[in-house]
């Protein structure tokens, strides 16, 4: 079976992602974007279901900055640690500092652009593999794995990884990655 092609992508509307990325951008806030745009722009996904963009700031920073795109805003529950809007009917979700709770204490995603896709600032697949895992997604989760068992996770972010909190299975599966040193 082959990969999905990334360029022939079923996505929503990228109109409106622009429009807060650019916001996000002009804020100076550091962003990406993760779970099936991630998953599409490796060839991993034919489908993007909605676009999930992490933000380094604060919520309440995010809901002003972004008021006029009348969205709703979610706080931490569940495993979540952190806190999300939602916008254009949940078409868009913006993560603010990304963070999961699990027994060994609270992960937070670390935020680091691993390239581009259409465009588009693309989160990295090591932290989101770790992410899928805590969520309990753990298809997604491997998938990313896989990918990273085949190409390489980067050193600088398995190593921001495994300062944090996680269970051993995630330590013990990310110390079995081949690493590289590229960005």
């Amino acid at each position: 079976m082959s990969s999905p092609d990334p360029h022939r992508v079923e996505t929503p509307p990228l109109e409106n992602l622009r429009r807060v990325l650019e916001r996000l951008a002009s804020a100076q806030i550091p962003h990406a974007l993760g779970g099936s745009a991630l998953l599409a722009s490796l060839g991993l996904a034919a489908r993007v279901h909605d676009w999930d963009v992490t933000a380094d700031a604060d919520i309440d920073a995010l809901v002003e900055l972004l008021r006029d795109f009348a969205g709703e805003r979610f706080d931490s529950s569940g495993v979540h640690a952190d806190h999300k809007l939602t916008l254009f009917g949940g078409e868009v979700e913006v993560i603010a500092r990304f963070a999961l709770r699990s027994d060994a204490g609270v992960f937070r995603v670390p935020l680091r652009v691993s390239g581009a896709w259409r465009g588009l600032p693309i989160a990295s697949p090591e932290a989101w593999a770790v992410a899928y895992s805590l969520m309990g997604r753990d298809a997604k989760a491997e998938t990313l794995f896989a990918h990273l068992d085949r190409n390489g996770a980067r050193a600088d972010v398995v190593e921001a990884i495994l300062a944090q909190p996680l269970p051993e299975s995630i330590v013990r599966r990310l110390e079995s990655l081949p690493v590289t040193d590229a960005p």
